[in-house]
């Protein structure tokens, strides 16, 4: 009897002290870590408000840009050309503003090759004499033509109205173009309201659905939503907080434009030489020919994310061009040739945010017990590494039509790396500066890594030690 109880005696610390064990092991381990588990949070907020702000917007939009001019050109879109009026087109008609007769004379040659669209690029609202009968004549006998008008209105509360002989059968489209911030194109629209309420589609998506119509694909709206599809593929509207955007006016039906390349990607021929027979009878059969001003003196032009060079002054592209690539996104993302430009949702990418934090975090508080020297060297290429991995993946993603963000990640690495230093440095200058004339550098580096240095230290503080 005497042993049993001497036995149980025995083992009921061993049981106790097997919990202790564990529960000691997890204490400190969460106190080891206590600067993860505090900083990439507290970082991860910080970035995340001070992106809502809008200050690094402008750095979004240029990564953005950077990703879209380094990324491979795809193959030329054969399917859409453009007739452009230069400046020795208008010095051959002798006037600032091609006459009726000389445009309802070129209608007549592109209606001609049968292409399967012709989009005049051209505002027309008023006669421009001579020929304006026959120009009308035209307007009204080319079903497959379709015209511009300016809805937006500008400062002074105009717009531009269409031609009329268009409008009435419904060939007209809106020309309007989003401009960002930065003076910078990089949104285009489907469809907008005007001032009456009445939704006028854009001249791109009226051009690109006359194209697909012999592909037998139609556009209708995804059951549920206000979705557009055109075939087999989903449209989302573009939100005002989409990507690297923050509060943008996001009205109407808007997509990010998935740009096919820059100014001078598709062929292009003069006012001049077509009027002249200087290009093959059937140049334009089965495609769709734009017209449009490309002369610098029209002022008809745009920055890109294309426009910008680190050497070189902004290359802005023509309207005409503008709208080129526009039509060829719709096209090739209905016909599933290139993919749209998606983003996540906003709780993603503050997750994704929260994750390259708790990385700058986790990664210099491993390096946090190494000398002052050998941890500034080693934070120096771990930041580098870091921001490589992240220009890397979000570049590939880029490549396959996702817009990730990168300034955040990048900005949250950085912070997170230094509050760490600032957090490490300054405790263990006041451990060492309490403890090191007493114990030597292991026992202070000991100290360091344990909540009993800190008890020590805010004692020694306290009773006035120094």
């Amino acid at each position: 009897m005497l042993d049993y109880l001497k036995v149980k005696h025995i083992e009921k610390p061993l049981v106790k002290s097997h919990y202790d064990s564990r529960g000691s092991t997890a204490t400190s381990l969460i106190w080891q870590w206590r600067g993860v588990w505090i900083t990439t949070p507290c970082v991860t907020i910080l970035v995340i408000l001070l992106r809502l702000t809008g200050i690094l917007q402008l750095w979004e939009w240029g990564t953005y840009d950077f990703y879209m001019r380094n990324r491979p050109l795809p193959p030329r879109d054969k399917r859409i050309v453009i007739v452009g009026i230069d400046e020795a087109d208008i010095s051959r008609v002798g006037q600032g503003i091609i006459p009726d007769s000389t445009l309802a004379k070129l209608l007549k040659k592109l209606k001609a090759m049968e292409p399967r669209a012709i989009g005049l690029d051209i505002y027309r609202n008023l006669p421009v004499p001579p020929g304006y009968q026959e120009l009308v004549k035209v307007f009204q006998n080319t079903p497959n033509l379709v015209g511009i008008q300016k809805v937006v209105e500008d400062d002074r509360g105009e717009g531009v109205a269409p031609p009329y002989a268009l409008q009435e059968k419904g060939q007209v489209g809106a020309n309007d173009t989003p401009i960002d911030a930065d003076n910078r194109s990089r949104r285009g629209l489907f469809y907008l309201d005007n001032q009456d309420g009445e939704i006028i589609y854009s001249f791109s998506l009226h051009l690109a659905l006359l194209y697909l119509e012999k592909e037998n694909i139609k556009a209708d709206t995804v059951e549920g939503t206000d979705h557009w599809r055109v075939g087999n593929q989903v449209f989302p509207p573009f939100q005002k907080n989409e990507g690297g955007y923050v509060r943008t006016d996001a009205r109407g039906y808007q997509l990010l434009i998935n740009y096919r390349g820059p100014s001078g990607h598709f062929e292009t021929v003069s006012l001049t030489d077509l009027l002249d027979g200087q290009v093959p009878p059937d140049w334009g059969r089965d495609r769709i020919i734009l017209i449009g001003a490309v002369g610098e003196s029209f002022n008809d032009l745009f920055y890109t994310p294309y426009s910008s060079h680190l050497l070189a002054p902004p290359r802005p592209m023509t309207g005409v061009e503008l709208q080129a690539n526009f039509i060829s996104q719709i096209i090739s993302a209905a016909l599933n040739e290139r993919p749209l430009i998606k983003t996540w949702s906003e709780p993603q990418e503050w997750l994704w945010i929260f994750i390259w934090s708790g990385v700058g975090t986790t990664v210099t508080w491993q390096w946090r017990n190494q000398t002052k020297k050998f941890l500034s060297l080693t934070l120096l290429k771990n930041l580098i590494l870091e921001a490589g991995i992240i220009f890397l993946s979000t570049y590939i993603m880029f490549l396959w039509g996702w817009w990730l963000p990168v300034v955040p990640p990048l900005l949250a690495i950085v912070v997170s790396s230094f509050v760490i230093t600032g957090y490490v440095a300054g405790t263990a200058s006041l451990i060492r500066k309490t403890f090191a004339r007493y114990h030597s550098n292991e026992i202070v580096k000991n100290l360091l890594e344990s909540k009993e240095g800190l008890k020590v230290k805010r004692q020694q503080r306290g009773n006035g030690t120094n």
